[in-house]
């Protein structure tokens, strides 16, 4: 399972990243290995997916750059950056679902989705009440940042309602960035109380592909709909592998 990386600089270096949030979700829960894939300008995308059997493309502590949806860059409002991974991203999520590999694309990952299919993002206004906010919650501990605070609703019928198994769920909320304009080929799968988009799948898509702009990995251990969307994620990939493997 591959696990697309951030790039970070420490003591002048250039470095790979990923949080261990979503190495943890993906072994112990997903059921996969996980692979890290660097975010180099250098990567070679198709050699990337040869060896995958699922991609995950999670949250970051960086924001997509508003270039790369046709907006004015405000440095100091929408940083932090990451143009590597923006770069090996946009590449790598078409090619991937072209190829039919299933996808799990969380926070900065379903940004990156909408932006590679022709969507934008906006901003949350600065200086909305915690309880109205999308942002990431004061709090002095991570469980209380990731805490479940934010009701969806989720699209009758659809995928995301099946894998759930309900109407509505409770999530965590960590994103200042929202969907502005959706994409073409991608549909709402959960929309929150204030009709903000807060999932998507790949209209078409031949295998499992979803977004989240919630965390459904940090909790994926204990809470019920984060697991079920981990799980059959990982069935995903499994069935994917025996396909894949008898073809």
């Amino acid at each position: 399972m591959g696990i697309l990386s951030d790039t970070m600089v420490a003591r002048g270096e250039h470095l790979s990243s990923v949080a261990m949030i979503c190495v943890n979700a993906i072994g112990l829960v997903a059921g996969a290995v996980p692979r890290i894939l660097p975010a180099s300008r250098e990567a070679d995308i198709d050699a990337y997916l040869d060896g995958l059997d699922g991609l995950f493309v999670g949250g970051g502590q960086t924001n997509v750059h508003p270039s790369r949806y046709g907006q004015t860059v405000d440095e100091a409002r929408d940083g932090p950056f990451d143009e590597f991974r923006d770069e090996v991203a946009l590449h790598l999520i078409p090619r991937a679902l072209a190829r039919g590999i299933p996808a799990l694309f969380v926070c900065r990952g379903i940004q990156e989705l909408n932006v590679t299919f022709g969507g934008t993002l906006a901003k949350e206004p600065d200086g909305l009440p915690e309880d109205q906010r999308h942002g990431t919650p004061d709090a002095d501990n991570e469980d209380a940042r990731y805490r479940l605070r934010q009701k969806v609703r989720l699209r009758k019928g659809g995928g995301l309602q099946q894998v759930c198994g309900a109407d509505a769920i409770t999530v965590n909320s960590l994103h200042s960035f929202l969907i502005k304009d959706l994409a073409p080929g991608l549909i709402a799968e959960a929309v929150a109380e204030d009709g903000s988009i807060e999932a998507v799948s790949v209209a078409g898509a031949g295998a499992f592909a979803l977004g989240t702009l919630f965390h459904p990995d940090y909790w994926a251990s204990t809470d019920h709909a984060s697991a079920r969307i981990l799980s059959a994620f990982g069935d995903a990939a499994s069935l994917y592998a025996k396909t894949k493997g008898t073809a």
